[in-house]
């Protein structure tokens, strides 16, 4: 398990940071299947004895059923913030499969390290690329990546764009500035539709693919999509062509318009005399879109 690391003003009382401590090892330990908590300590001593150290009891409830309330409240929080993250995995699995296999596991190791909680799914590509080993790694893999992504491009940033009217004003100047993806806007290269088999599962309640078999997913050729937070902050993919994913990924990590023209020449000619006939309509189409920034930070 990591181990949360708590800050603490140098000047809390020794007593008060114990206390905390305590709290806090005990509420990130995860329930068991029935909701309940560990009846064993971290020091490996009875919850029940130990308990008694730190909490009092209340008319109804003994010091264990007290921290124990924090400790389920704790995990339904996270777990319910987790699902409503994550529709298409926890479809995958189902409520308690996810919990035990996924959530629990996920959150034990990389627990909430921000006072914001909108960011809660993250890594969960990180932590299932890591450490999830079943047959359906790959499926399951992807299906984390396009809800992380979807999530994440509605919170996320946008920077002013490049727009027509800059471009026009100085083209020489434009061409060597270096431009980025905005922060919301992210790139799939997938074996499958994995983004019509979504709109299909999340169609239906959770407890409805525990019963049905899941929509036809055909590995038939490659898809490139790109997601995106639109002008009306709608999350939007659109499905587009392996030549505009090439170039439009190499604003990824940040490139001038010239860099990524002298990239261009160094391909093969079926990829440059593709790119190099509709460029002009791509640029129109991402500047329309929005998803490019000048990231002058970084010139």
């Amino acid at each position: 398990m990591k181990a949360m690391e708590l800050a603490f003003d140098k000047q809390v009382p020794a007593n008060l940071r114990k206390l905390q401590e305590w709290f806090a090892s005990i509420l990130v330990r995860p329930v068991d299947q029935d909701s309940r908590m560990n009846p064993i300590s971290p020091s490996q001593e009875s919850m029940e004895e130990e308990a008694f150290d730190y909490i009092v009891p209340s008319p109804t409830l003994r010091p264990a059923q007290r921290i124990e309330l924090y400790n389920q409240q704790y995990w339904w929080r996270l777990l319910s913030i987790l699902h409503d993250a994550t529709p298409l995995v926890v479809r995958l699995f189902g409520h308690h499969d996810f919990n035990e296999k996924i959530g629990k596991p996920y959150l034990t190791h990389y627990p909430p390290d921000t006072w914001s909680l909108n960011f809660l799914s993250d890594r969960l590509p990180q932590w299932i690329d890591e450490s999830y080993q079943e047959k359906d790694k790959q499926l399951v893999l992807d299906a984390a990546r396009i809800d992380a992504a979807l999530n994440y491009s509605f919170f996320a940033a946008h920077y002013s764009p490049v727009n027509a009217p800059t471009i026009a004003v100085g083209m020489d100047k434009t061409l060597k500035r270096r431009m980025r993806l905005q922060p919301h806007v992210s790139l799939f290269n997938l074996r499958y539709d994995m983004f019509t088999f979504r709109q299909e599962m999340i169609k239906q309640e959770v407890e409805y693919w525990e019963n049905h078999d899941f929509p036809s997913l055909v590995q038939d050729r490659p898809y490139y999509f790109v997601v995106y937070r639109n002008g009306e902050n709608n999350l939007q993919w659109d499905e587009i062509d392996f030549s505009a994913f090439r170039f439009l990924n190499l604003f990824s990590t940040g490139t001038s318009l010239e860099e990524a023209c002298e990239w261009l020449e160094q391909q093969d000619e079926q990829l440059y005399a593709e790119a190099a006939s509709k460029l002009h309509l791509w640029l129109q189409e991402w500047v329309f879109q929005q998803w490019l920034y000048f990231d002058d930070k970084q010139s």
